[in-house]
């Protein structure tokens, strides 16, 4: 038994990590100390006893305790007052205490709580029934620790992901850029004609590919963006109506060397949008490249637009494809996921396609919905909500 505080004491007699869970208690009274020493040990803890509260954190922080057991009423420093002190102290903030008292009225366990106390024991105290608290609270507190340690290393391999991609955005988009330029350089044949035609064909090649990496990797680094919550809207009034002619403008030469049917439904009115209108093309063009990626030959793909005053504008491409089963709906949302058919298995493809959508739709405040079934297609539906819907001035009415 330490028979004062003698730091020095509690030092010499600290464990190692294989050894039984370490136990503080602290207490004024010398028959109490002794039968909790008696106690524990006898059930395979390992004790450490101070005989008053001055010096807490101190000695604390040198014997790094399991748990504390702490006398709520002592001469000098009462146990409320070491324990605020304790929770003060980051790297000891975590270590459970467990107050003692006879005190049995409200106000003392309130205060008890309030700094910091884990949980609380009235005296005279049943060592059976504080031997099982005590073991209950370190095992909480164990999975606690885990828990905190597994977020912390989470936060930093999130933090060295950003860190990589950020560096990686501009080593991989540099070479690129210059392998796209000069190929569009060769295809266009700017300094002259390149001899074997074969040789154009390769040019056309090499910018195809370098673009669909390039792409790849703008798709990696907004979806990184939008995890670490860095993904920024650039904001502006636009007509979706527009956006929606030009996807689909841009998409029909994918429809037609697919051999499949499109449609558009447009309304002759809509109400301006307030947005990311980058954002939003590349949104629609996802969802549209999706359908047209995974629906054989003879189908059709659909984009509709429909406005409710109430939900807002509501954008839907549908396709007559392979499908999702119910239960992959939720997991094609995360990233680098596919739906689980063999057509799905056959096309390339990174699976950020749906996640980025959903991220950039939830940034408008808005949402993604998926409807489907296997071999009778998707239906995906992203809504802007009414809040970003700005009315059109017709000619007749002034702006306010």
């Amino acid at each position: 038994m330490l028979g004062g505080n003698t730091l020095a004491k509690t030092i010499e007699r600290r464990g190692t990590d294989d050894d039984p869970p370490l136990i503080l208690l602290v207490d004024d009274d010398d028959i109490e100390r002794l039968i909790g020493r008696d106690y524990f040990e006898s059930i395979g803890f390992r004790v450490y006893e101070l005989a008053s509260a001055d010096d807490f954190v101190p000695h604390v922080s040198a014997i790094r305790p399991d748990l504390i057991i702490l006398d709520v009423m002592m001469p000098g420093t009462d146990g409320f007052e070491a324990c605020r002190q304790l929770r003060q102290d980051p790297q000891l903030a975590p270590i459970p205490v467990l107050m003692a008292t006879a005190l049995d009225d409200e106000a003392s366990l309130e205060r008890a709580f309030e700094v910091g106390a884990t949980d609380f024991v009235v005296k005279p105290i049943s060592w059976p029934l504080l031997g099982h608290r005590a073991k209950f609270v370190l095992r909480i507190n164990h999975v606690e620790r885990e828990l905190r340690e597994a977020t912390r290393l989470a936060q930093a391999a999130n933090h060295a992901k950003s860190v990589f991609l950020t560096n990686m955005s501009h080593e991989l988009r540099t070479p690129l850029n210059a392998v796209i330029g000069f190929s569009e350089m060769m295809q266009n044949e700017v300094f002259g004609r390149l001899g074997d035609p074969r040789y154009h064909a390769y040019a056309g090649d090499i910018c195809d590919s370098g673009s669909h990496l390039l792409a790849i990797i703008n798709d990696v680094l907004d979806l990184s963006k939008a995890e670490s919550g860095k993904l920024e809207l650039n904001e502006q009034l636009f007509d979706l109506r527009d956006v929606v002619r030009d996807i689909t403008r841009l998409t029909e030469n994918r429809l037609y060397a697919a051999s499949l049917t499109g449609t558009i439904d447009l309304p002759a009115a809509l109400p301006l949008v307030r947005g990311d209108e980058l954002k939003t093309r590349q949104m629609l063009l996802n969802l549209l490249s999706n359908a047209i990626k995974f629906t054989p030959p003879g189908g059709t793909v659909a984009l509709s637009v429909r406005y409710d005053s109430e939900r807002g504008v509501a954008i839907t491409v549908a396709d007559t494809g392979t499908g999702i089963a119910e239960q992959d709906l939720d997991r094609v949302l995360q990233p680098f996921e596919q739906a689980d058919s063999s057509l799905a298995r056959t096309h390339e493809g990174t699976g950020l396609g749906l996640p980025l959508v959903n991220a950039m739709i939830e940034l408008h405040g808005g949402s993604l919905t998926l409807k489907s079934a296997i071999d009778k297609g998707t239906e995906a539906t992203i809504v802007f909500p009414e809040e970003r819907l700005v009315a059109r001035v017709t000619p007749l009415q002034s702006v306010a």
